[in-house]
């Protein structure tokens, strides 16, 4: 009795009885045996689920054992690739597992599970298509050699030493791919002609995948770290400028404690031993901040520019000398005192518009090479302390000009608020001018009849007042004769042979550094001012130029006062040209009284131009963008709405801009010429004068009559100089702004700076002073 066994429809077998008589099978003995037969399907398909669950669970319990390695082991790839070839060697029952790694264009064992022994980790290997690795590597797919000992004679030449060697029979091999590239690959081998079956292929490649997610995961982590580190590196350099930009704000009036935490951040930050900033005066570069454990060697304080070393960052820029004793050649003296410990340099330079200034030095006492992103902060460093000496030079002159332009103001209000009295005038002149241009004293003389005489004196020098005969033996009267700016150094040198007539004058007074410059009036000298000082300290070019300048406000102070006197004298053309001086002396005077708001001084120009010319509307008109926009008006001709702001390419607009003042006696009749002048406000006669700032166009001021009655000559004339104060106070108060703020700069530095004279042992009151003007 024979029963079929099928599983899942196909035939594996069968189930035999037998007896040795005849004697058939009862129905129910062949049902039972179909049962046995059916059994024994079942057992069979057990075992077959069982193996094949337990090589499952066998896999996954190694992939799960990888995947732990990798996880406990970010940043070092060997425990991983350990594990990896010994799973391999057990999974796919081999005798050895390797995994080969590819540097270039040769291979280095990375890996080895295995009965034999074979060359340490790291080690050379050959490579080639004569090996299954190599050729699994170059064609990027797995490679199985069912038996290597047959394969050596034609496939796999190159591997006939290790075959014999070793006995291995049959290999696998599959290559390690990172993004489509073998980076390496995975090889199991067997002593036994026993090829490897498919099962045993896809966990090879399982384990290789997982070898390359280790690769890379050490890969990433470790340019992680390296990233991580230039980050907060970065962010350490971001944080030293910072500090030092804090600095700068908080110092605008001395450099010092700038360059002082720039070479204490440069040597905590960068790790440098000691740097040094020094700072050129003539021909020597000075030591002007220091911070670290190398000594200054005596007698390097200052060096001359020329060393060899310094002409070479003139002219090339930053000099990285990573160690003195290999480059002695080229820069001698650098560090060749016998007391000079560094052996690494970095000098950077130090240049303010384009002209070397001075160097920021690094020194390392032992030859650690800066890096790059070390170079480039010190470089950083370098240019921060440029912004900061640029800064000092900045607000000194910002300080400078503030000074000269109130005291400007302040003899332009006096002139404005006394026409007819000139004495006022010269008192302020002479006061402004001792003052600001550090002098003991100040004298201004007149020209009286080829006389000098002394009309206004500030300082307490005292002074003979009898009137000189005007001569070139004293400063004042050579001024005069010569028409030009006189300055004696020391005038005790030169006063028996050039200024003999000065001695009374020097006797009483002490002189010694003299300056004189004359006031002229159309080429002619009117007279002169001197001023004096009683050490030997020569003038700047800046103080002879603001002498030069109060010289001509003198001049023009005496001149209004002889055209104001004179206008009394004159016919009723000069009492309209004193009534048109007088308004724009009213101007002026709401000019200096208005230094920080336009809008008086536009208002009060349209009215005095109403009033004093007899003119019915002023509207004055400032450039915005492309439009002209109504900013102060005077009259009972309306503004039509919509013409509150027009187009400056309005063809009125376009003349001005392109010719100048615009006079339209009669707007109806000029139609043709600008259509639509006068159409919408009813006005006739039209007088239209630009406003111009460094020759840009920037408005107009212009005036309108509702009868036909052109404008005199005299009265375009004055019109046109109310548009140069409108100028003259829009520019101003532009000044204004900016020397305001550097007076309150100013003030509170001076407010600091007097503290500290007067509390040099206290330092709890300058400390309070300086916290109360920070806030």
């Amino acid at each position: 009795l024979a029963a079929p066994l099928r599983q899942q429809g196909e035939f594996v077998g069968g189930l035999f009885a037998r007896r040795s008589e005849v004697r058939p099978f009862t129905p129910a003995q062949i049902k039972l045996l179909e049962t046995f037969a059916d059994q024994a399907v079942i057992a069979i398909e057990n075992v077959r689920l069982f193996n094949e669950l337990k090589e499952s669970l066998e896999q996954q319990t190694a992939t799960s054992e990888i995947l732990g390695v990798i996880a406990s082991s970010p940043t070092d790839i060997q425990p991983v690739l350990d594990t990896v070839t010994s799973r391999a060697t057990r999974l796919c029952d081999a005798t050895d597992a390797v995994i080969i790694r590819l540097d270039g264009s040769r291979f280095f064992l990375a890996a080895h599970s295995g009965i034999h022994e074979t060359v340490p980790p790291g080690s050379p290997m050959p490579f080639g298509r004569g090996l299954p690795a190599g050729r699994a590597v170059l064609d990027r797919t797995t490679v199985v050699v069912p038996d290597l000992a047959e394969a050596v004679k034609s496939e796999f030449p190159e591997t006939k030493a290790m075959q014999q060697r070793y006995g291995y029979r049959s290999v696998a091999a599959t290559p390690l791919l990172r993004e489509g590239s073998a980076v390496g690959a995975l090889v199991v081998m067997r002593t036994e002609v026993r090829p490897f079956t498919d099962k045993q292929i896809a966990l090879l490649k399982t384990f290789a995948d997982q070898a390359v997610i280790a690769i890379e995961n050490v890969r990433l982590f470790k340019e992680l770290q390296e990233r991580n580190a230039e980050l907060r590196e970065a962010l350490e350099h971001q944080t030293a400028t910072s500090e030092v930009l804090g600095i700068i704000s908080r110092s605008p009036t001395d450099v010092q404690p700038v360059l002082d935490a720039i070479v204490e951040s440069a040597a905590k930050v960068c790790g440098i031993d000691d740097v040094v900033l020094r700072l050129r005066e003539g021909n020597a570069n000075v030591v002007r901040a220091h911070f670290g454990s190398v000594p200054i060697i005596a007698g390097r304080e200052a060096i001359s520019i020329d060393e060899l070393q310094l002409r070479w960052v003139r002219e090339h820029g930053t000099l990285h000398v990573p160690d003195v004793h290999t480059q002695r050649n080229d820069f001698p003296t650098l560090g060749s005192r016998p007391d000079a410990r560094s052996r690494t340099f970095l000098i950077v330079p130090l240049r303010q518009q384009g002209e070397f200034i001075g160097t920021l030095n690094a020194r390392r006492i032992e030859a650690r090479p800066f890096t790059p992103a070390q170079i480039k902060l010190l470089e950083t460093f370098a240019d921060q302390a440029v912004i900061a000496i640029e800064n000092i030079r900045l607000f000194n002159e910002l300080k400078e000009s503030l000074e000269q332009q109130t005291a400007t103001s302040k003899i332009l209000g006096v002139i404005a608020s006394s026409p007819t009295d000139i004495q006022p005038v010269l008192d302020v002149v002479a006061e402004t001018a001792a003052r600001l241009c550090e002098a003991k004293d100040a004298l201004i003389y007149r020209n009286i009849d080829n006389f000098a005489q002394i009309v206004a004196k500030y300082g307490s020098i005292p002074v003979p007042m009898d009137p000189l005969r005007i001569t070139r033996g004293f400063v004042g009267g050579r001024a005069m004769i010569d028409r030009h700016t006189i300055h004696v150094h020391d005038v005790l040198a030169e006063i028996d042979a050039e200024y003999p007539d000065a001695r009374p004058h020097q006797q009483v007074a002490g002189s010694r550094t003299v300056l004189g410059t004359p006031l002229l009036r159309q080429g002619e000298p009117i007279g002169s001012i001197v001023i004096r000082r009683t050490e030997a300290r020569p003038f700047t070019e800046k103080h002879i130029k603001l002498l030069e300048t109060f010289a001509d406000q003198a001049v023009i102070a005496i001149e209004n006062v002889r055209l104001f006197q004179e206008l009394g004298e004159r016919n009723a053309e000069l009492r309209e040209a004193l009534e048109h001086q007088t308004a724009t002396a009213e101007v002026l005077g709401i000019i200096s009284r208005s230094p920080t708001d336009v809008q008086p001084v536009l208002d009060a120009i349209v009215e005095s131009a109403a009033r004093v010319c007899g003119v019915d509307d002023v509207m004055l008109r400032l450039r915005e963008r492309e439009s002209m926009v109504a900013r102060a008006h005077f009259g009972p001709i309306s503004i039509p709405a919509g013409r509150v702001a027009m187009s400056i390419d309005g063809p009125w607009f376009r003349w001005i801009r392109e010719h100048g003042t615009l006079h339209v006696a009669d707007a109806r009749a000029a139609q043709n010429e600008f259509p639509g002048l006068g159409i919408a406000s009813g006005f006739r006669s039209y007088l239209s004068t630009p406003l111009r700032l460094h020759d840009e166009f920037i408005g107009e001021l212009e005036a309108r009559r509702l009868e036909v009655r052109p404008f005199t000559p005299a009265q375009i004339k004055l019109l046109e100089t109310f548009a140069d104060q409108a100028v003259i106070a829009l520019e101003n108060v532009r000044l204004f702004q900016e020397l305001k703020e550097a007076l309150e700069q100013q003030t509170a530095t001076s407010e600091i700076l007097g503290v500290i004279a007067s509390s040099p042992t206290d330092l709890q009151p300058i400390l309070d002073v300086i916290v109360r003007n920070a806030a």
